[in-house]
């Protein structure tokens, strides 16, 4: 399944850069990782990679990976529900929709929306994870396991174009009905339109891409007119270091920009 949706990409990128340009190619950065806030870090770790999957990475607690992105938690009390936040939620598919929704409700979840067959796409239903994140879970079989980011914007065309100028990616619509954008790491990037509110203080912190060389990344950033909100600066874990800054998107979305240790996956 990783072999047919990085072929997916690699064909989709081909046929972008076959495309008349309009502007300045983006260089597409890589999706990295997904940061969520909990009040025990560790047990929502612990529950993610028993009902969603995924391996421990970096030699901590309180993260995993999940194909090639990696999921952060960190530590946090009266948090806000992501529903309806910038950062709204993120997608999973499973080959079983209906067990893996008795599997989670066991564990804890809530369903928010029971099943729903959309023609044309696929099977979903929302679920709101023990900590108030809310997760969208489908049945792809075509792209199983971590499926997509959703974010929410008053005006999803401009906040597309933003992340699109910004990270690269590929843009093209998701079964040819969904707008988005779609990553290294089998990532789409998908928004819905609707009023919302920033991500900070929310289950759902932030995103993160990753930078081949983050210096003249942050300087490209700079000249570009993002602010940088933090860093630049060096966080060391047992298998490597990373350089790290943030910058703020569209509706108060937090991003990190990384850069990581040749020895770290």
């Amino acid at each position: 399944m990783q072999r047919f949706v990085t072929s997916l990409f690699v064909a989709m990128a081909l046929a972008a850069v076959a495309a008349p340009a309009v502007s300045a190619q983006t260089e597409t950065m890589m999706y990295d990782h997904i940061h969520l806030a909990a009040s025990d870090p560790v047990a929502a770790a612990q529950w993610y990679m028993d009902h969603i999957g995924g391996e421990g990475v970096d030699g901590r607690e309180g993260r995993l990976l999940l194909g090639t992105t990696r999921f952060i938690w960190r530590g946090g009390d009266d948090l806000r529900p992501s529903a309806g936040g910038v950062l709204d939620h993120v997608g999973f598919s499973v080959p079983d929709l209906d067990s893996k929704l008795r599997e989670l409700e066991a564990a804890g979840a809530t369903i928010t929306t029971p099943r729903r067959d959309v023609e044309g796409l696929f099977p979903l239903s929302f679920v709101e994870d023990p900590w108030g994140m809310r997760l969208e879970i489908i049945e792809d079989p075509q792209h199983l396991g971590l499926h997509h980011v959703h974010l929410r914007s008053p005006d999803p065309e401009a906040t597309l174009q933003w992340y699109s100028d910004t990270f690269g990616g590929v843009r093209t619509p998701l079964r040819g009905r969904l707008d988005g954008i779609y990553y290294p790491g089998n990532v789409w990037l998908l928004v819905t339109r609707g009023e919302t509110f920033p991500s900070s203080g929310t289950t759902f912190d932030h995103l993160g891409w990753r930078a081949l060389d983050l210096i003249p990344k942050l300087e490209e950033f700079r000249g570009d007119g993002h602010e940088i909100t933090r860093g630049p600066n060096d966080v060391t874990f047992v298998n490597g270091t990373i350089n790290i800054f943030f910058i703020e998107g569209p509706n108060g979305a937090t991003i990190e920009i990384v850069q990581r240790a040749a020895t770290m996956r």
